[in-house]
């Protein structure tokens, strides 16, 4: 009898494996951008109690770049395991179309289950926070012009990332690194699962894992969202929290970073609401967003910062012209935030916020490719040090404007 069995079992397997399939997918978007920062503030110091980053005085002069804006290749594929399961996979890789070079599973890269009650992944992924400012952003969800400037970041030269764990000082001894600060983040060593949408409800929620814990540290990230769509109604919320990330020693002078073998911790937070109205050819949308950044530490010297907080708004239109044309923009506005000190003493942002306007126009050629002109415009206040997203920013020097001007095309297959 057991042979009668495991003779079925194999005559089984290739009609399973039938049910497999494999796609090649992906996204070229690549722009000719002319780009400058400039009317940075004065060289000077800080005065005592002042967050933020000396001012320097140092423009960038205007220069002509071409940027490979998020282009991808791709493999992706499933397998039917029974009438409602299935298997999938995804490699994603980021593809250098600017200047050569790429490197294997640098985007969103798992394994995972699907099913009636949703869907289970393992492995490295935008976070369900960064992923729902798609549902409004007007400019592909990329590139220098895109939300990215003023959302999921608190300036200070912070950026997205990918990444697995918190990162560490060039010499190693400190947590003093910008992607710690990051909210704008595709994480490494996740589990993801995606609720079904039930009564036109949705649910995200992402656990980073401690890999990375020690004695004294126990990182983790978890990050969720909650979505609500009919018919041209969307809205969402999102919320994100990173422990022992220490997101603030991005923001403080790095003597007082917390060490890696010192007695400290953190946690930080941030919450997003957005909602999106479509009527006609018109989808306007608002997002608005609080980070939140605060850390305990032993031995912190007198004055030293122990929290940062501060909020901002993204206003968005995406608006048909004629059959094939498309009119995009957003403006948005980071306010100055506020801080405190372990010593309870007085303790100044004025200066640190910045304002965002991004207006372009887009041409369908096909149903997979667009040509588009861009305009951006990243104006920080007097301290502020705000610049483009996308890990495309020009150092941008306190209280400098960033502008540029893009001409790109996109493809996707």
């Amino acid at each position: 009898m057991k042979y009668l069995t495991l003779a079925a079992s194999l005559a089984a397997a290739p009609a399973l494996a039938q049910e497999s399939a494999t796609q090649i997918y992906g996204t070229f978007n690549v722009d000719f951008e002319s780009v400058q920062a400039r009317d940075a503030t004065a060289a000077g110091t800080l005065a005592p109690g002042f967050l933020g980053i000396a001012p320097t005085g140092v423009n960038v002069p205007t220069r002509n770049r071409v940027t490979q804006n998020s282009s991808n290749l791709g493999f992706r594929g499933s397998e039917k395991i029974g009438p409602t399961l299935s298997a999938f996979f995804q490699v994603e890789s980021g593809v250098a179309v600017d200047a050569g070079g790429s490197s294997i599973a640098s985007r969103n890269t798992a394994i995972g289950l699907n099913g009636a009650w949703g869907s289970i992944r393992m492995g490295q992924w935008d976070t369900p926070y960064k992923t729902m400012s798609g549902a409004v952003d007007p400019m592909y969800f990329t590139g220098i012009t895109y939300t990215g400037a003023l959302i999921g970041t608190p300036g200070f030269g912070v950026g997205p990332v990918t990444t697995g764990a918190p990162g560490t000082s060039g010499d190693g001894r400190s947590f003093a690194n910008a992607a710690n600060a990051s909210f704008e983040r595709r994480q490494g060593n996740s589990v993801q699962y995606w609720s079904p949408t039930v009564a036109n409800l949705s649910v995200r929620v992402a656990y980073s894992v401690n890999e990375a814990r020690t004695a004294l540290v126990n990182p983790d990230i978890v990050s969720g969202s909650i979505e609500y769509e009919n018919g041209a109604f969307y809205l969402g919320y999102a919320y994100e929290s990173h422990d022992d990330y220490f997101g603030l020693d991005a923001l403080v002078p790095s003597a007082q970073a917390a060490t890696v073998n010192g007695a400290a911790s953190s946690r930080d937070h941030g919450e997003k609401l957005i909602a999106r109205v479509k009527a006609g050819g018109t989808q306007v949308g608002v997002m608005g967003e609080r980070l939140r950044y605060a850390k305990s530490q032993d031995g912190a010297a007198p004055g030293a910062f122990n929290g940062y907080r501060r909020s901002a708004i993204a206003l968005t239109l995406v608006q048909k012209v004629g059959a094939a044309g498309t009119i995009r923009a957003l403006a948005g506005k980071a306010q100055d935030g506020s801080c405190t000190r372990f010593d309870g003493s007085a303790c100044n942002t004025s200066g640190l916020g910045a304002r965002q306007v991004s207006v372009g126009y887009s041409n369908t050629l096909s149903r997979r490719t667009d040509l588009y002109l861009f305009y951006t415009r990243v104006a920080n206040n007097s301290r502020g040090s705000y610049q483009f997203a996308n890990a495309a920013g020009l150092g941008a020097a306190p209280g400098s404007t960033s502008i540029g001007y893009v001409m790109g095309i996109r493809h996707t297959f």
